[in-house]
């Protein structure tokens, strides 16, 4: 039997979302998909477009077989926490064996390797990090400054990638089993805010629905 894990927030669920889980059971031959969903808050703090009823029927009708609710905790703390506790959600579980997520990077590899520098935390990292902190930087944009390589600090400027390298490393951390496997993102990218895309991001989606629903 193969299960197939997946950690979203569904806000809104759209084109996208509904590809990921056709993917797992067509092209994965997943014998069922689980998916670990925040509940009525965002990563952002903010509350849903809808309640969490509505997007887990969303993701039900569109193939998954059962929705387990994320923690608020972890439901709305930083990519490191929301990460984490959707893999331990799943881990616990006990049936997950893959853990699939979308990314705008393709390589698998590479997103381990930055997995890997990141959990390290070498002293010269943590004093390139702590300087450009200082600086006035974010923490992703100081986390990118401090790799020390080009080709992976442009990873780390998309959301996506962002989470998917925080999935390696909670995967490292909690010594899971699951098999972690990166499908790329397909459509518009995550900030775009047009609906000319058959895939639309969640951003663009949700400006759609707010403005049908007023």
């Amino acid at each position: 039997m193969k299960v197939v894990g997946i950690i979203a927030e569904y806000n809104p669920f759209h084109k996208g979302h509904a590809y990921q889980i056709r993917y797992a059971k067509e092209r994965l031959g997943a014998d069922y998909v689980i998916v670990a969903m925040s509940g009525p808050f965002t990563q952002r703090g903010t509350p849903a477009l809808f309640d969490k009823y509505s997007r887990a029927g969303h993701a039900l009708a569109c193939g998954a077989d059962l929705v387990l609710e994320l923690p608020v905790v972890y439901a709305t703390a930083s990519a490191q926490i929301f990460a984490t506790g959707g893999v331990a959600l799943l881990q616990n579980a006990g049936l997950v064996d893959t853990l699939l997520f979308g990314s705008e990077c393709p390589d698998l590899a590479a997103l381990k390797n930055i997995a890997d520098r990141l959990s390290e935390e070498s002293p010269a990292y943590q004093a390139l990090l702590r300087q450009a902190l200082q600086e006035g930087s974010s923490y992703a944009a100081a986390r990118a400054k401090a790799i020390e390589n080009p080709a992976y600090a442009e990873i780390l400027a998309q959301p996506n990638n962002i989470l998917a390298i925080e999935y390696l490393g909670a995967l490292s951390r909690l010594d899971s089993s699951m098999t972690p496997l990166c499908l790329q993102r397909q459509g518009a990218g995550y900030h775009e805010t047009s609906l000319d895309e058959d895939m639309a991001s969640a951003p663009a989606s949700g400006i759609f629905w707010q403005t049908i629903r007023r």
